[in-house]
């Protein structure tokens, strides 16, 4: 059954001034000239209640930073972006969904549904569902012990330990047989949020290797997500991939490079963006990321990646918000999840498509 055409757009967004929005709002007239209206209202007016929407809906949900500014981080119990973060999160999610759709009896449809979002912002979650998938995630340890870590790096092995509902590089520890790298704050056995950013990035800084009882912090906190480091390095330097997908396509893959030895591609790092190398030539990223993107229930994500020697890909992070930032020529084809381009018109009946009767 064809779900009828959307009439209206609603952005679902805490992102003021409204100019942080112009990438999404430069297609209003597009959209206008297919009968949607575009309406934009904050989290808070929408669990309110709104009005006047000429359904059916489409909605595109936009992180909710009043709401996490003002209710989740540093606001609710341990360290940051760990269990009770995901659980506020998805919560606060689902209940904006069951009160919006008392503003829409014709039905909202969601780029994302508030399910899937919640999902792919758990990442201790979202990798299950993926390996549950077969598709490659690093090798990862259920809640290890100080002592089991403790022998990975001893046989040489590096580690990442990342919070499930960390977001923009926060909430990552880097331990190498070498050297222990984590940009939270390590105080009295405790992980606080740090005083040294650079904006809102994180700065990295070191903790004495064999420190016993900062991976009993990290042990001890319901939250963090264990992998093993896989990947390569290009030219000497720590390499990634940034896959966007939306509609079913691969409508951007971005490599980065930071100088080695860095932790994340981040431009806290130096992190900087490659226009062609090697791993943009991936065979593997593009149908990987459309594959994980299906698993997660997601019809538009982006998915930090990496590849090794073998062109076997691994996703190491989604993410299923929208970026206010996203690229302007990118939102059409997002919006093609919701709207979608016109069937081309069938060829004049007993002549072939493009050709034409004189």
């Amino acid at each position: 059954m064809n779900t009828p055409p959307i009439r209206t757009l609603l952005a679902v967004a805490d992102a003021w001034p409204r100019s942080q929005l112009d990438p999404f709002l430069a297609h209003e007239g597009w959209l206008a000239e297919r009968g949607v209206s575009v309406r934009l209202h904050t989290y808070a007016e929408v669990r309110k209640g709104v009005r006047g929407l000429p359904g059916p809906v489409g909605v595109v949900l936009f992180f909710p930073h009043q709401f996490w500014d003002a209710r989740i981080e540093d606001k609710v119990e341990g360290s940051y972006g760990t269990r009770a973060y995901a659980d506020a999160l998805s919560a606060y999610l689902l209940s904006s969904d069951r009160l919006l759709r008392r503003s829409v009896p014709q039905g909202a449809h969601y780029l994302n549904t508030p399910e899937a979002v919640a999902r792919t912002r758990d990442k201790a979650l979202a990798r299950h569902v993926l390996e549950q998938a077969g598709i490659p995630v690093p090798p990862g340890l259920d809640n290890p012990t100080p002592k089991e870590l403790s022998a990975v790096l001893e046989s040489g092995r590096s580690l990442y330990v990342k919070a499930v509902c960390g977001s923009m590089g926060k909430g990552i520890t880097h331990l190498t047989p070498e050297r222990w790298r984590t940009n939270y704050a390590y105080r009295d056995g405790r992980l606080e949020s740090p005083g040294n950013t650079s904006g809102e990035q994180w700065i990295f800084r070191d903790v004495a290797p064999g420190d016993e009882g900062f991976l009993a912090a990290l042990c001890a906190e319901s939250g963090f997500v264990f992998e093993q480091e896989v990947g390569m390095t290009v030219g000497g330097a720590k390499t990634e991939l940034r896959v966007t997908v939306a509609s079913g396509c691969v409508i951007d893959i971005e490599e980065r490079h930071a100088p080695a030895g860095s932790v994340t591609t981040r431009s806290v790092e130096q992190g900087r963006t490659v226009v062609e190398g090697p791993m943009a030539r991936s065979a593997t990223a593009g149908q990987t990321a459309l594959y994980a993107a299906r698993a997660l229930g997601l019809r538009y994500a982006v998915f930090d990646m990496v590849t090794d020697e073998l062109d076997r890909t691994y996703v190491l992070d989604a993410q299923a918000f929208p970026a206010t930032g996203t690229k302007e020529e990118f939102w059409r084809k997002i919006l093609h999840v919701l709207v979608p381009p016109p069937l081309p018109r069938p060829a004049a009946e007993g002549y072939p498509t493009g050709l034409r009767a004189t």
